[in-house]
């Protein structure tokens, strides 16, 4: 996951996978990596799909604690 803080662009958190290019209508932006998803990985395209054809979807993530 990155998030943007805004600036050139509004402030966004990004849940990106695959081939990304992270950018604005005035050119490419800088994220900074916040998270990064370990399992549940094979279910991020259906998501990514779902989020394209129907919109906003909630969402949980939770922290998992290594013992």
């Amino acid at each position: 996951m990155l998030i943007y803080p805004g600036g050139i662009s509004e402030m966004e958190m990004i849940l990106a996978y695959g081939s990304v290019h992270f950018a604005s209508k005035v050119g490419q932006l800088a994220g900074n990596h916040f998270l990064t998803i370990t399992d549940g990985l094979a279910r991020l395209y259906a998501l990514g799909r779902k989020c394209l054809y129907e919109g906003a979807q909630t969402i949980t993530i939770e922290l998992e604690e290594k013992s």
